[in-house]
């Protein structure tokens, strides 16, 4: 589960989430709505524990993510897929993650499977389609198979297929117990993809 209670995140002057308060709780997808620069992102930011709160709190399962026990096989995340290293290949990405987390290198070929990017693992990041990034970082998120999944408009740069596979994985996720989190900036898209807006 993630909550979030009255966060408030300046950058400067700059009020970037403005005391926000939301429950994430297993079993469903959970769309994150609003435009863009509402501050989506930056609360998915602190809830990992990449930007501090100026007020409030967020957690999962309770806790801080940094006070998580093992916080990369708790939650899983994909914030930016432009965040991977272009000359590395999806593989030796995902392998990396993988070495980090402590989790072993033949959970890396089941998510690159999963992902549906197996046919592309050996080739560079920066070579691949903005659609077959997003999957290499959905891969990233599965890497730990975390039962808490924050994803940032997971569906830029997929195609209608891919968004009917997306949209069915998630689902499936959501029925396996896990917290999904899924942000957009498009209400028609989760119509069809939450069973939860907040």
């Amino acid at each position: 589960m993630i909550e979030v209670r009255g966060l408030t995140k300046r950058f400067g002057a700059v009020l970037a989430v403005d005391d926000l308060s939301f429950t994430v709780r297993p079993g469903a997808v959970t769309g994150f709505l609003g435009p863009n620069g509402a501050g989506k992102s930056t609360t998915m930011r602190v809830v990992l524990g990449l930007d501090a709160p100026s007020a409030g709190t967020a957690t999962v399962a309770g806790r801080r993510y940094r006070d998580l026990r093992r916080p990369a096989r708790e939650v899983g995340a994909l914030l930016d897929p432009r965040c991977a290293h272009p000359g590395r290949t999806a593989w030796a990405h995902l392998r990396w993650m993988a070495d980090l987390a402590g989790v072993g290198r033949a959970r890396v070929d089941e998510v690159l499977e999963l992902a549906g990017v197996a046919a592309v693992a050996r080739r560079r990041i920066g070579a691949l389609s903005l659609g077959q990034r997003q999957r290499v970082g959905l891969a990233g998120a599965l890497l730990g198979d975390p039962g808490v999944l924050l994803l940032d408009e997971p569906l830029n740069g997929l195609d209608p297929a891919g968004v009917a596979w997306l949209r069915g994985l998630l689902r499936d996720l959501a029925a396996q117990g896990r917290t999904v989190l899924v942000s957009s900036h498009l209400l028609h898209e989760m119509e069809h993809t939450a069973e939860r807006v907040v």
